[in-house]
C-alpha cells in the first residue's frame, strides 16, 4: 500500500485471500504454501490465511475476526465451486464491516487440483493464474445493493375452462382476491373438457366462480397491456367499450388450445367427415344421426408426427364407446399410428379395455401409407399383412392437432414470455438460479403451455395455485443480483437496448431537450448484460460483469508470470449456466484438461463483448474459446443467439484485418459437457499450436497491428 501512495497510484482496497486445503483435496496436489506467498504479493493484498475447511462452522466463525481484525475490504475464498459455498461465506460475513458482495470465491478445486494433479507445477501456475484473476476483478469490483419490492396480495387469472376456474378457487379460498378474465369467448373449454363429465365438473366450478364473493368474474374482454415489475403488475382490459385498469401481484395464463379447424379446402362431404370437436358437439347435443359404419382417424394431420397433441387418442376413445353405448348395432373402427395413453391411475387404459369389450374395432396404419379417404371407404393397408383394406363409412370423425389459442401471440408480446417452437408459450426458466432473481410471478399452465387431459391439468392447475399463493404470501420481495445501470449523462438515447432486453425491463423515457433517457426497472433486469454490449457509447454498465472487472480478469489471466515460456494460452469465456459448469463438471471426474487454458466466468453469453474479445488478443491471447448455452436453452432467452451472431461479424472483422478468424470458437455445452468441453479446449489448443508452427510464429498474442472496427 505505501509503494503505491509513492508512486501515485490510487489507494487499492484492503484485501484478504483464504486458501481452502479442502481435506487434501487442494492442499495435496497444490503447493499452498508457494500459492500463498505469491497470492500475498499482488495489488492490494494484505492478509493472507491457509484453512483446512473456510466453510466449516469453525471456519466461518473465524472469518469475520480476521476481516475486523485487519480491517479487510475485500475477501477472497480460494476453494471449490462458487455455486455451492459464494452465498455460505457472504451469510458468515454479514454482520461485519465488509459487504458481502465485495466477498469472491475462487474455484482451484475443480479447475487446478482435480484435473492436474499429477503435475505439481501445471497446478501451481494454473491456480496462481486463477485466484490472480479473481483478485484482479475484486479490486475493480463494485458490489450490487440489494432492492425490494412490494407484493400485492391479489392474482389476475387469464383464461376459461376447467383450469382457470380451478386456479381461481383454489387462491379464493385461500384468501387471495381474484380477477379471472375470459379472453376467448370461442375458447372457453379445452377439447378434452368437452367429454360428459369433464364437462359436468367444468360447469360445477363456473357455478361456483361466479357464487364465490372472492372473484371478479370478466367475460368477453381483451388484455391489451399489462406494466409494472413482479408482485406489482397493472394489466390494462377493453371490457365492452370502456378500458380498466387492474392492479395485481401475479398473473396465471390458462389459455385453452384450440383443435385446428378443418376448413373447406377439401373436396371431403362435409355432412360425414367431422372433426373431433365437431362431433363431440354433436353427441352433447344428442344431433348425431343414427350411424352404420362410423371410423374415427387419429393423427389426421402430418404435422401430428412431429407434435402429439397428447389428448385426441383419449377423446377418440372416449368418443368410440358413447357411439357404440347409444349404437351398439354400429360398426365402429379407430385407425391409429400410435395410441398414446396416459390417465392418472391407468384410466385411460382402462377405457381401451371398454371400447374393446364393446366390440370396437383398431386398425393401426404405418406412417407411409397414412388413410386415404374415398367418397364411400377408407383405404389402408394393414401394417401385418402388407394388405390393402377398405373400410366403408358413413361417418368419418378426424382428429386434428391442437393449436395456441388466438390470443397466445397477444400475451407472449405482453407478458414477455417466450414462445416454443410450436408457438405454444413458455415459462421463464428459473432452473439452475434459484434466489438470483425475481420470481416474475407469472405463471403458465395446462393447454397455453402444452396440451393436457383434465386430470393432469387439475394437477397442475393445484401445483400453480400454490406456487402463486407462496409468491404473493411474501411482504417483499429481495433481490440481491446485479442489475444494469445506466449514466444519464452518455445514455443517447438511441433504443438498442429496449430491443435486446429478454425481460422488457429497459424503456426508454422523454427528458429536456432532443435525447430520450433508457431506465431500467430494477426487479425485472435480469443481469444477462446484453445491453451492455449493443450501448455503443458504453453508458451502461453491469456490477460484476462491467467494462472494468473483465478487461482487469482477462489481463491477469494472460500474465506471461503464470506460463511456461513459449506456452500456448487459451482464454475461455464461459457462460455459468453452461460452459463453466461443464468446467466444473470435467474437474469434478478428473478430467485432463489443458493447463495453458484460463477460464473466465460469465454471468452469460449475451455478455461476450467483441471488445473484450479484441482486448485478449491484444494482451497475448493466442486462441479464444467462447462456451455459451446449448440453442434453445438460454436462461435468459436468446443470449446464446446473439453471442452467435456477434462471432460471425466479428469473424469477417478479424479475417480484413489479418488474424485468421480460427483463433476465436464459439461452441456450445450443457452442465453436463465436462468431458466435450475438455476434448474441445485441447483441440482447440492443438489447432493454434499446429497454426502456428505452419506460419512460423510463437505463442503470444496479435502477430500484428490490429484496427479492428465493430
Amino acid at each position: 500500500m505505501a509503494e503505491d501512495e509513492e508512486l501515485g497510484l490510487p489507494n487499492l482496497p484492503r484485501t484478504g485471500v483464504i486458501l481452502c486445503e479442502c481435506g487434501g483435496l487442494i492442499g495435496g496436489p497444490i503447493d499452498l504454501e508457494q500459492l500463498e506467498l505469491q497470492a500475498s504479493a499482488l495489488p492490494g493484498v494484505i492478509y493472507t490465511h491457509r484453512e483446512a475447511f473456510p466453510c466449516s462452522k469453525d471456519g466461518q466463525e473465524r472469518l469475520p475476526k480476521a476481516i475486523e481484525e485487519h480491517k479487510l475490504e475485500r475477501v477472497l475464498v480460494a476453494g471449490c465451486s462458487p455455486r455451492l459455498v459464494e452465498k455460505l461465506f457472504r451469510r458468515a460475513v454479514q454482520t461485519t464491516t465488509l459487504d458481502p458482495g465485495y466477498l469472491m470465491v475462487a474455484n482451484v478445486r475443480e479447475q487446478a487440483a482435480l484435473p492436474h494433479g499429477d503435475d505439481p507445477q501445471a497446478t501451481l501456475r494454473k491456480a496462481a493464474g486463477i485466484v490472480e484473476m479473481a483478485a484482479a476483478c475484486l479490486i475493480t469490483a463494485e458490489a450490487a445493493p440489494p432492492r425490494y419490492g412490494k407484493v400485492r396480495k391479489n392474482a389476475l387469472v387469464v383464461g376459461g375452462g376447467l383450469r382457470a376456474l380451478s386456479v381461481a378457487l383454489a387462491l379464493a379460498d385461500r384468501g387471495i382476491p381474484v380477477v379471472l378474465l375470459e379472453a376467448e369467448k370461442e375458447n372457453r373449454e379445452s377439447l378434452y373438457d368437452a367429454q360428459g363429465g369433464n364437462r359436468r365438473l367444468a360447469q360445477e366450478r363456473l357455478c361456483a366462480v361466479r357464487n364465490h364473493p372472492g372473484i371478479r368474474l370478466l367475460q368477453d374482454v381483451r388484455l391489451m397491456a399489462v406494466y409494472g415489475h413482479p408482485g406489482d403488475y397493472e394489466a390494462r382490459v377493453a371490457l365492452g367499450n370502456q378500458t380498466i385498469s387492474l392492479q395485481t401481484g401475479a398473473i396465471v395464463v390458462a389459455n385453452e388450445a384450440a383443435p385446428k379447424p378443418l376448413g373447406n379446402g377439401h373436396w371431403f362431404d362435409r355432412t360425414r367427415i367431422k372433426t373431433q370437436s365437431e362431433f363431440a358437439a354433436e353427441l352433447e347435443a344428442g344431433e348425431s344421426p343414427v350411424l352404420k359404419d362410423v371410423v374415427f382417424i387419429l393423427c389426421a394431420e402430418e404435422s401430428q408426427l412431429q407434435h402429439c397433441s397428447r389428448v385426441c387418442c383419449a377423446v377418440g376413445l372416449q368418443q368410440a364407446i358413447r357411439v357404440k353405448q347409444h349404437q351398439p348395432d354400429a360398426n365402429v373402427t379407430v385407425l391409429f399410428r400410435e395410441l398414446y395413453l396416459s390417465g392418472i391411475g391407468g384410466s385411460q387404459m382402462a377405457e381401451l379395455v371398454q371400447a374393446r369389450n364393446l366390440g370396437v374395432t383398431f386398425f393401426r396404419y404405418g406412417q407411409q401409407f397414412p388413410p386415404v379417404i374415398g367418397d364411400k371407404t377408407i383405404d389402408i393397408q394393414d401394417i401385418l399383412t402388407r394388405e390393402p383394406l377398405r373400410i366403408p363409412y358413413d361417418r368419418a370423425i378426424l382428429s386434428m392437432p391442437l393449436i395456441p389459442g388466438g390470443n397466445t401471440r397477444t400475451l407472449s408480446t405482453l407478458l414477455g414470455l417466450p414462445l416454443d417452437e410450436y408457438g405454444f408459450l413458455a415459462e421463464p426458466r428459473t432452473r439452475l438460479r434459484p434466489g438470483s432473481y425475481a420470481d416474475p410471478g407469472i405463471y403458465v399452465l395446462g393447454s397455453a403451455q402444452q396440451p393436457a387431459d383434465s386430470a393432469e391439468a387439475l394437477f397442475q392447475a393445484y401445483l400453480t395455485s400454490a406456487r402463486t399463493y407462496r409468491f404473493l404470501n411474501q411482504e417483499t420481495i429481495r433481490v440481491e443480483s446485479p442489475v444494469a445501470k445506466i449514466d444519464a449523462g452518455l445514455c443517447t438515447g438511441c433504443g438498442n437496448c429496449p430491443q435486446v432486453c429478454p425481460t422488457n425491463a429497459v424503456h426508454l423515457e422523454r427528458r429536456d431537450g432532443i435525447l430520450s433517457l433508457s431506465t431500467i426497472d430494477e426487479l425485472l433486469c435480469v443481469g444477462c448484460g446484453n445491453c451492455v454490449v449493443v450501448c455503443p457509447v458504453k453508458a451502461i454498465n453491469l456490477p460484476g460483469w462491467d467494462n472494468q472487472e473483465i478487461p482487469a480478469q482477462i489481463s491477469a489471466a494472460l500474465d506471461e508470470r503464470q506460463f511456461k515460456p513459449g506456452q500456448c494460452k487459451i482464454l475461455t469465456l464461459a457462460c455459468e449456466w453452461s460452459a463453466y459448469g461443464a468446467v466444473e463438471t470435467a474437474g469434478h471426474h478428473k478430467t485432463p484438461m489443458p493447463d495453458s487454458a484460463r477460464i473466465l466466468r460469465m454471468n452469460c453469453s449475451a455478455r461476450f463483448d467483441p471488445f473484450h474479445i479484441l482486448w485478449a488478443f491484444l494482451n497475448g491471447a493466442d486462441g479464444v474459446l467462447l462456451g455459451a448455452c446449448k440453442p434453445g436453452e438460454c436462461h435468459y432467452g436468446m443470449g446464446n443467439l446473439y453471442a452467435r451472431e456477434r462471432v460471425e461479424v466479428l469473424h469477417e472483422e478479424l479475417a480484413q484485418h489479418g488474424i485468421d478468424p480460427r483463433r476465436l470458437r464459439l461452441e456450445f455445452f450443457s452442465v453436463q459437457d465436462g468431458e466435450k468441453i475438455a476434448t474441445d479446449l485441447a483441440n482447440f489448443q492443438r489447432q493454434i499450436e499446429n497454426e502456428m508452427a505452419d506460419r512460423g510464429h510463437m505463442p503470444g498474442g496479435v502477430h500484428m497491428p490490429v484496427k479492428v472496427h465493430i
